[in-house]
């Protein structure tokens, strides 16, 4: 009796195991799920101000050819994290949302700041993805 006994016990642990490591798959599918969803969400406010910039000619050339050079160096790193289905639609809609007539009348102010800021955050994340620090964090000369 007593073998039947610690074969149970040994089983009901295995179980339990189990049933401790499906939850914490499921815990981090969901924080895989809220990562993708950021990080789709990051890439969208990129490629909206490369087709901003496209459509309102902000910035100068050497910028404009750093940032296609940033936005080609994301997609490179999250061609491999994220599905193409998924990076192709935010592109799209980014394409839809500056292609639009109405918005071409809008190049203001407005629009000079947030191709600037998305400039920004894309050589930002391009560094990070090139495993750079920013240029804001460097050390060099100190």
């Amino acid at each position: 009796m007593n073998g039947i006994s610690r074969r149970g016990r040994r089983m009901a642990w295995m179980l339990a195991l189990l049933g401790g490591m499906a939850g914490s798959t499921a815990a981090v599918a969901r924080d895989s799920a809220a990562e993708q969803a950021q990080t789709l969400e990051r890439f969208a406010g990129v490629m909206l101000a490369k087709g901003r910039n496209e459509q309102c000619k902000v910035l100068d050339e050497a910028r404009t050819k750093q940032l296609d050079d940033d936005v080609t160096a994301i997609l490179k790193k999250l061609e491999k994290r994220v599905s193409p289905q998924q990076l192709l639609g935010v592109a799209l809609n980014a394409t839809v949302a500056t292609g639009e007539p109405a918005s071409a009348a809008n190049c203001d102010d407005a629009a000079r700041q947030s191709v600037e800021a998305g400039s920004e955050q894309a050589r930002t994340w391009a560094d990070e993805l090139r495993g750079r620090r920013s240029r804001g964090n460097s050390t060099q000369g100190k």
